[in-house]
């Protein structure tokens, strides 16, 4: 959730620049505590204690709305820009993912920008190492071709020269022959074993589900006499 102001001394409409003074400030919370700012028309501002920590305010300071306006959106962006690291903490993220998952919790695109442009500036957030990190765990959990790598990379709208260049130096790592071939022993199948055109085709279907071309496959099956 983004900034709560819990009260009606209400964002919209602001008329002029009509000054509040605080006349009470509580600590709420422990794990995540934020602090409630109480003014003398009764309203209350709720702010994160780290942006708290960052603002010189305290009883009997007085503000007005455009500061109270700055300061909501310096909310915001502590909010999303927590959001964002326990994302980031939880898996590696693309931006586009990121600022999908992002947007849909109902942060303003403004402010997730500006997150995503600050993670990126940290090197929280490096869409060429998800790439390369997303690649080689596909290959080595599931044994996966370049068609449908390519397929699950599109989402998180990736440069496309850099996914061609990753792609094609984790083949080299890990050749795709070597791939179809491990995924055809997972079957059972022995290189010589005689097989039925059905069950040659069903093979080609699995091995083509799992992303392998069929020039590749086609090698394999000339090599294993299947």
């Amino acid at each position: 959730m983004l900034l709560m102001s819990v009260l009606s001394w209400a964002w919209i409409p602001r008329r002029g620049k009509l000054q509040r003074k605080i006349i009470a400030i509580k600590r709420k919370g422990q794990k995540r505590p934020k602090r409630l700012i109480t003014f003398t028309d009764k309203s209350v501002f709720e702010i994160s204690e780290d942006v708290f920590i960052s603002i010189a305010l305290e009883i009997g300071s007085e503000v007005d709305d455009e500061y109270l306006v700055e300061l909501e959106e310096k909310e915001n962006m502590h909010q999303a820009l927590h959001a964002a690291l326990s994302l980031l903490n939880y898996r590696m993220r693309s931006t586009a993912e990121l600022y999908k998952r992002l947007t849909e919790k109902g942060y303003n695109p403004d402010i997730v920008e500006r997150v995503i442009e600050k993670l990126n500036e940290k090197k929280f957030l490096d869409d060429e190492v998800f790439a390369r990190a997303f690649i080689h765990d596909k290959i080595n959990s599931r044994l996966l071709g370049p068609v449908v790598l390519r397929r699950e990379l599109f989402p998180h709208k990736l440069d496309k020269e850099i996914v061609e260049k990753l792609l094609q130096r984790a083949y080299v790592e890990m050749p795709e022959e070597e791939l179809v071939e491990r995924l055809i022993e997972k079957r059972k199948i022995k290189k010589g074993q005689k097989m039925t055109q059905k069950e040659r085709n069903r093979l080609i279907s699995y091995l083509q589900r799992r992303g392998h071309q069929w020039n590749v496959i086609r090698t394999v099956f000339d090599k294993w006499s299947i």
